[in-house]
């Protein structure tokens, strides 16, 4: 099982956090429909909750979600009843032919610039010609040495506190959840790898996609001061 994102986490997460993939899903489905893409498979990788991939099936296309948590993934499979789901990361996890290929929410910055490499390689073997990879990453220096900040919900708290030395973030989120007359306690720590934008662009060229950078999915949802969404369009698949 995995580290990140246990029961209480994955549940607080899902009633708490997930107004930016509401919000993104807008985006998205507009920047899908403007490069013809109106139909056909999605994968949502790092797909959580699920919140994406219900917004995605709504709109009449096939959705492939993949997460690492259960925890997660047993949301989602309630929250989109219609989408498909598998367990696994962005790192490994293969990738069926699709028409876009998402990660929304730091997923990419879950993993090793090589990771990183392995999964842009398999996405632009899977996605068809003119078919789009978006994604969006915490970027080099995005984050102050030491922050720390509470979240409270109807029936949970969250602390996190985040400490950075301008390449990697280390987050620590204690929650606190209200279940059955108790209240649960849980401590995870999730470590990110921040990542350099001529790099990421640098790779993304390499493996012909046509890329343009921006600050959000949309006009309701843009990232915070330091990352960045990736727009990359498959220009030509290679033979096999």
């Amino acid at each position: 099982m995995t580290s990140h994102y246990r029961d209480d986490l994955a549940y607080i997460h899902h009633v708490g956090f997930t107004g930016f993939a509401e919000a993104a899903s807008l985006g998205i489905l507009e920047r899908l429909w403007r490069n013809g893409i109106r139909e056909g498979l999605v994968v949502d990788t790092g797909c959580g909750s699920g919140v994406l991939a219900r917004e995605l099936t709504h709109a009449g296309f096939d959705v492939f979600g993949i997460d690492a948590s259960e925890a997660m993934l047993a949301i989602a499979r309630e929250t989109a009843p219609r989408a498909r789901f598998a367990q696994g990361s962005f790192a490994s996890a293969e990738l069926p032919d699709a028409n876009a290929i998402v990660a929304v929410g730091e997923v990419l910055n879950y993993g090793t610039f090589d990771d990183v490499r392995a999964f842009v390689a398999r996405a632009s073997t899977a996605l068809r010609a003119n078919g789009l990879l978006l994604f969006d990453v915490a970027e080099r220096d995005s984050y102050p040495a030491h922050d720390e900040h509470r979240v409270d919900g109807k029936d949970w708290s969250v602390i996190v506190v985040r400490e950075s030395d301008g390449r990697t973030l280390t987050r620590r989120v204690l929650s606190f959840r209200e279940l059955d007359g108790r209240v649960a306690r849980d401590d995870e720590t999730h470590t990110l790898e921040l990542y350099d934008r001529a790099e990421l662009l640098a790779l993304l060229r390499g493996a012909g996609f046509r890329v343009r950078v921006a600050r959000g999915y949309g006009a309701g949802a843009r990232v915070p001061k330091g990352h960045a969404v990736y727009i990359a369009q498959k220009l030509l698949r290679p033979r096999a």
